[in-house]
């Protein structure tokens, strides 16, 4: 009898996930309450880890987390939230106002905020605290030169604060959310990912096919997707420029903002503007000639967010007629890359790299775009100096999946376009492409319908009504006299 009881122990120890190198600690139960004054339960802790599990002597992190009890009375598998951008996201559980819009989605499934690992460590900052280079703003060849000479710089001051950047890639972040639901008990889990937490969320769809219930993911690039074509950037400038002819009052001042935008670019490139912006750092005013690269730099952040859309033929527009306000603006909101390494963020996006293949079409393409490679800056300018990662999967390998998927996409989104994104599909045999007119990559997820109706739809496996929705009007800013909707004009 001993010998079976042992038997089926060890067989129930086998049929669990397996358990990583991490621990949760200081796990706290709370009280989440909305905006709407309903309250949500759950617990707020840490997942330790190493940094990079592949060192023994690894030095050890914490990644926060919060889960969200659901609502429902018998849940679906519990749905894991990885943010894009700055990789912060617990916040939107202790945000009462964020929390509502949760609302839809936890009346399905308990709900996992997780950090991305790095994200508020000031060890993994370094400061350039130097004088930035003149012509940062003014050509990719010197806006490279600096970045490469920062990259080397924060290496060695990396290395010197006891910091392994090899830890800050996509297979050590799909492993943490791997490893944090292990910790929570839950066989199965849905991933719900937004930009680079889609990277992430793939990465944890091929490493871990087994327990990934079903994917949502928004603003999606796959892992062999990292590094962007420019004709992205091209392509929606014509886009953009369709949608301001269609405007019957931005249209007399601007009838053609493709042209006006090559006009600008080609005016920078002859002689580069002075204009004035503070010191991120210091706060002290400073002079930063602005060049086609610069103007490039700033089209290929704000193009494609519907915020920004309206603004873009009065700024070009002001840049034309020598007024450079607006441009001033806009500088001293990118100026920041200047000054700054993230050293979780460059090794994120680099460790998915790039093939030989993909990156011979992109400087094809560069050569003929008036705005060159700058959609690359950064990750391009540093891929063969940073710390070499390896992954245990080929990222260069199109994406195969049988878990259900929800791609959301916005029509205005140009960094992870539809079109790429269909492409994508094509290896997911069981999936379903939503498309979002007028979105921008920020927005498409966020549109009523979508977040509120045909998310939880699918993670329910019930039939979508739609698939094509409207998220709103582009109301383009008139390029003249006084006017209001953009808080470069506050």
């Amino acid at each position: 009898m001993k010998k079976h009881v042992n038997t089926f122990l060890v067989l129930a120890i086998l049929s669990l996930p397996t358990l990583g190198q991490g621990r949760l600690a200081d796990v706290e139960k709370k009280t989440f309450p909305t905006s709407e004054d309903i309250e949500i339960e759950g617990e707020v802790g840490f997942l330790e880890v190493p940094e990079n599990r592949n060192d023994p002597e690894s030095r050890t992190i914490r990644v926060k987390y919060i889960r969200l009890k659901s609502l429902a009375e018998k849940p679906e598998a519990p749905l894991v939230y990885i943010e894009g951008g700055g990789g912060l996201c617990t916040y939107m559980a202790e945000d009462p106002g964020e929390l509502t819009y949760w609302i839809e989605l936890l009346e399905v499934s308990d709900l996992i905020f997780i950090d991305r690992r790095g994200e508020g460590d000031q060890s993994l900052i370094y400061i350039w605290e130097d004088e930035l280079p003149t012509d940062f703003f003014v050509t990719e060849e010197a806006a490279d030169l600096h970045y490469q000479n920062m990259i080397n710089a924060s290496l060695k001051t990396f290395d010197e604060r006891g910091v392994d950047v090899r830890g800050y890639n996509i297979e050590e972040e799909a492993r943490d959310v791997n490893e944090l639901m292990t910790l929570l008990r839950a066989d199965r889990y849905s991933i719900f990912g937004f930009s680079f937490g889609s990277h992430i969320g793939m990465t944890a769809m091929t490493l871990f096919p087994e327990r990934i219930e079903k994917a949502i993911l928004a603003g999606s690039d796959a892992p062999n997707q990292a590094f962007n074509f420019p004709r992205y950037l091209d392509n929606h400038v014509d886009l953009i420029s369709e949608m301001v002819k269609a405007d019957d009052k931005v249209n007399q001042d601007v009838p053609d903002f493709g042209a006006l935008v090559e006009q600008v670019m080609k005016k920078l490139e002859v002689n580069p503007v002075s204009v004035k912006v503070r010191n991120p750092l210091t706060g002290k005013k400073m002079d930063l000639k602005v060049g086609p690269a610069g103007m490039a730099m700033i089209l290929r952040l704000d193009i494609d967010d519907y915020n920004d859309i309206p603004i873009l033929p009065r700024l070009f527009y002001s840049i034309d007629q020598g007024d450079y306000s607006l441009l001033t603006w806009f500088a001293q909101r990118r100026i920041v890359y200047g000054f700054a390494v993230p050293g979780c963020g460059v090794n994120q996006y680099l460790a998915s790299g790039v093939s030989d293949e993909r990156w011979a079409q992109i400087e094809h393409e560069a050569e003929a775009s008036i705005f060159g490679n700058v959609v690359n800056f950064m990750t391009g300018t540093v891929k063969d100096i940073w710390v070499p990662n390896t992954l245990s999967f080929d990222p260069a390998i199109p994406m195969q999946s049988d878990i259900p998927t929800l791609f959301i996409t916005g029509t205005l989104d140009c960094r992870t376009p539809v079109d790429q994104v269909e492409e994508t599909k094509k290896g997911f045999s069981n999936a379903i492409h939503i498309k979002v007119k007028n979105a921008g990559h920020e927005q498409a997820h966020w549109d009523g319908e979508v977040f509120d109706e045909a998310i939880p739809a699918f993670l329910r496996s019930r039939p979508l009504e739609q698939t094509d929705f409207f998220y709103n009007h582009v109301k383009f800013i008139p390029v003249k006299g006084k006017a209001k909707g953009h808080p470069a004009l506050d």
